[in-house]
């Protein structure tokens, strides 16, 4: 069975309700679904939240499913998504940076912007270093060679094998 993809949405209550400062929520018309929590008939908290005078606000939607609403609900910290509460995304250090089993950094487990954050060479940092240790980028302009003159024919190098002169 195909789930069915909606709106996932964060309310956020301008004070707490007891515990509660935010509610997350699924609808397939989120402006229908707005109308009914602002009337009372939507879901439970914010009715309460509405009759103790507290007001509430969008503050965030993902387009999503039922299902992804259930495992934000499950997940908590709704604070942490919630631009109003100021989310301050926790940048990981570099011992915290996911391994290899070699204990070298994964690249392929950590995002560009990780990696600048922890001063380790990005993707891009990466391929231009390894494209100046190999040689294919020298960063300087090209030139031929500067080897001396051109070989004559009297080069005894140029010889073939046994034609020295001397030679038995």
């Amino acid at each position: 069975m195909t789930a069915v993809q909606g709106t996932v949405y964060l309310v956020h209550l301008d004070r707490p309700f007891g515990h509660a400062r935010h509610y997350t929520g699924f609808a397939l018309n989120l402006t229908r679904r707005l109308a009914q929590h602002r009337r009372g008939k939507g879901a439970h908290l914010l009715a309460l939240a509405q009759a103790a005078g507290i007001t509430w606000q969008l503050a965030r939607t993902w387009e999503g499913t039922r299902a992804d609403e259930r495992r934000l609900k499950q997940m908590g910290g709704a604070s942490r998504r919630c631009p109003m509460c100021g989310i301050t995304p926790r940048v990981r250090r570099v011992c915290e940076l996911p391994r290899n089993t070699d204990g070298s950094l994964s690249r392929a487990r950590t995002t560009d912007a990780e990696k600048a954050a922890a001063g380790v060479m990005t993707a891009a940092q990466l391929a231009e270093h390894t494209a100046l240790r190999y040689g294919a980028i020298s960063g300087r302009p090209q030139r031929p060679a500067d080897r001396g003159p051109l070989p004559t024919a009297a080069d005894p190098w140029l010889l073939p094998a046994g034609t020295l002169a001397g030679a038995r």
